[in-house]
């Protein structure tokens, strides 16, 4: 598949790692500093023996006319799939996408993610994940699929209602049910065709008798049978869901 015009720039800049004309730097951060900041945020944005590498550097108009970037990274996941994650020209860690396909490629405003399969000619055929000049989109769908954008919390902070420890160092809010329940990561205990199992995950919702919990090590939220549940989580979900 050709690389539009911007990607090839997008390419060279990457490679040759020059400013722009303008003058605007561009501050990519190298891997070891993207699994440091990972790490140090820990919960679902950091994986254990994830292998990160540098997919590109996305030119687009910044706010003051200028060029600006958004920095792109694919993960690969020992357990299987992928995150997408990005930075601004800050350089600050915005959040990443969890995929199914890996990112393999780009072109203006989009990140193409390789389906694993070819068109009648052979050429590799691609989905897109858009990430617009504004920012990531907080979802979008992937082969039909809807993919939610999974914010770095400590971007999203409400700088006005972060208290601060006699240290000064910002204790974030934690989230909060109607009941006053916090909802937060926790070990979930599931019982499957005999098996139990235990799975570091935060609720989500409730629907038909599904309870959606979204799990710590990938990101990714998946339905579990209410009576596979612990009489502990059955308890917590009663106890979040309170109206």
């Amino acid at each position: 598949m050709k690389k539009t015009l911007t990607a090839l720039l997008c390419l060279t800049t990457v490679l040759i790692g020059t400013t722009t004309q303008a003058g605007t730097k561009k501050n990519d951060p190298n891997k070891k500093e993207v699994e440091k900041t990972l790490k140090e945020i820990g919960g679902e944005h950091y994986v254990e023996r994830m292998k990160i590498s540098s997919l590109c550097s996305m030119k687009f108009d910044g706010a003051d006319g200028e060029d600006d970037y958004y920095h792109i990274y694919n993960a690969s996941l020992k357990e299987g799939g992928y995150r997408i994650i990005i930075y601004n020209n800050k350089p600050e860690y915005l959040g990443f996408y969890s995929v199914d396909f890996e990112g393999s490629d780009y072109e203006e405003g989009a990140i193409l993610l390789d389906s694993g399969e070819s068109d009648e000619d052979g050429n590799t055929t691609y989905f897109n994940l858009p990430i617009p000049d504004k920012g990531p989109a907080s979802k979008v769908r992937i082969d039909g699929t809807p993919t939610s954008f999974v914010k770095n919390p400590q971007l999203e902070a409400d700088k006005s209602a972060v208290a601060t420890s006699g240290g000064g160092i910002p204790v974030v809010p934690k989230e909060t049910s109607a009941s006053g329940e916090v909802i937060d990561y926790r070990d979930w205990t599931i019982t499957m065709k005999g098996k139990q199992i235990t799975v570091n995950a935060k609720f989500e919702k409730i629907e038909k008798g599904k309870v959606y919990i979204k799990n710590a090590k990938n990101g990714k939220v998946a339905p579990v049978p209410g009576s596979a549940l612990s009489d502990e989580d059955k308890e917590y979900v009663k106890r979040i869901t309170a109206k």
